[in-house]
């Protein structure tokens, strides 16, 4: 049997397989859902195409430039994040061992069948039809096309880097530059050197894909992939088990969603500085109220706290009931997140920002109690049972519909409102109607207890 026999015989039949379970699949709802999603995206082409056909109208040619970078930030954003959150989407071998392929026909086979997803495909969709519809500006949505296949060969890049244990190898420093290269790109759509920065851009994630390949895919067997029980095992000095228990409880079902929030808010403000920097203007005023305010942790986990360590509120309930611990245990572990989430909002404005936008520093502190009381009225009155394992795809389920709503009225009337005689009245009665549940819960209200019961599914 050869060692190094052609894969004629397996990547048709992979791929192809591969390809009919993204866009065919063998239910009829989840076909259904696939094939409305690729016409909504194919749609979404055509818009995109008309917009570039009539670019040159009023209006238009100056918000082309924020819509291309908001454009190209969610598809980057959106290629990369998909494939490390809320769980990292390990690179593993596709062929038994005892196959006659070699290691090198295995990682391209992996690449390849890594690259066929229903995300993926939905934008690429998109794309190739904006590029039908205005064959005269097919550069633009040409290149978006490069960017996407760009992050991801740098997603797999990374990610078999992650599968072979090579976190301190030197092609980890150029993944981070063809990083760091997109971000620029994505930045300056419409500088002179927009197109030579973009070809560098689209190429350099496929050089170091190659120079992996013939450096590192000798190792993608079992003799040299790490153990998997050494990955799922978590050292007992680590700083998880060093951590107190409610806090090991929270990050266990609720990290991932928090992290992927974080990194979602952290790109769009540098975005939107770096934007602001050179055009003198926002790339979206619209978001940025939800990046810079402390509404991420609210809108995904937090509204909804007490469901997600549901044992430990269950326990307490048992035990004494809705007592002052239950306040406690809100404010341990809600407080530092929103904390983290003013201070990485401090940073990036002060770093990226015109000194015309300092004074909406202050904010920050005008919101925090007021976003602590609303959370503490979802988390009580509106809370609803949390899935077993929280991620990004069902965090918005995890919580009340009701207290995001909420939540995200009141940023918006906070944000936008440019008067403080207003927003300080505002803040205020929004910090003391938390009044009226901290009494409930003190008094150990028997309607509350049931309540809180039944609703984090205990």
């Amino acid at each position: 049997m050869a060692d190094y026999a052609t894969l004629g015989h397996y990547l048709p039949y992979l791929l192809g397989r591969r390809l009919r379970a993204v866009v065919w699949p063998a239910d009829g709802g989840e076909r259904a859902v696939a094939l409305f999603l690729l016409g909504l995206m194919a749609l979404y082409g055509a818009g995109f195409g008309f917009m570039l056909n009539h670019q040159n109208k009023a209006g238009l040619a100056e918000a082309l430039p924020g819509i291309l970078i908001g454009l190209n930030a969610t598809w980057l954003v959106s290629t990369l994040l998909v494939d490390f959150f809320p769980t990292l989407r390990s690179v593993t071998r596709p062929l038994p061992e005892l196959f006659p392929v070699s290691e090198r026909q295995n990682v391209v086979t992996a690449f390849l069948l890594d690259l066929i997803t229903l995300r993926r495909f939905m934008l690429g969709l998109g794309l190739l039809v904006a590029m039908l519809v205005a064959p005269r500006h097919a550069a633009i949505p040409g290149f978006s096309l490069l960017l996407l296949l760009g992050a991801s060969v740098l997603s797999f890049n990374v990610r078999l880097l992650a599968a072979l244990g090579r976190w301190r190898h030197p092609l980890l420093a150029a993944n981070l530059l063809s990083l760091g290269l997109m971000a620029w790109w994505l930045s300056v759509p419409l500088a002179p050197y927009a197109q030579p920065l973009g070809v560098g851009m689209a190429l350099l994630p496929w050089l170091v894909g190659a120079a992996q390949l013939h450096w590192l895919a000798p190792y993608f067997s079992a003799r040299y992939l790490p153990a998997t029980v050494a990955a799922t095992t978590t050292p007992a000095g680590s700083t998880l088990a060093r951590l107190p228990l409610e806090w090991k409880v929270y990050l266990r079902r609720a990290g991932a969603p928090l992290l992927y929030g974080l990194a979602l808010k952290i790109i769009f403000l540098v975005v939107s500085g770096l934007y602001m920097t050179s055009n003198g203007k926002d790339l979206n005023p619209g978001l940025f109220f939800f990046a810079f305010l402390p509404l991420i942790g609210f809108s995904y986990v937090n509204n909804n706290l007490f469901a997600v360590v549901q044992n430990l509120v269950a326990n307490e309930l048992l035990r004494l009931g809705c007592t002052a611990h239950l306040l406690r245990l809100y404010a341990r572990l809600v407080l530092p997140v929103v904390l983290v989430d003013c201070l990485v909002s401090v940073v990036l404005l002060v770093a990226l920002f015109p000194a015309s936008r300092l004074p909406q520093l202050w904010l920050l502190p005008l919101s925090v109690p007021p976003l602590l009381s609303l959370g503490l009225w979802g988390s009580l009155y509106l809370a609803k049972p949390a899935a077993e394992k929280i991620n990004f795809a069902n965090s918005r389920k995890n919580v009340s519909t009701a207290a995001n709503l909420l939540t995200i009225a009141f940023a918006l009337a906070l944000f936008f409102v440019p008067l403080w005689w207003v927003r300080l009245p505002l803040a205020a009665v929004a910090t003391v109607s938390a009044v009226w549940p901290l009494r409930q819960v003190l008094r150990n209200d028997g309607e509350l207890r049931r309540k809180l019961w039944r609703g984090i599914g205990a």
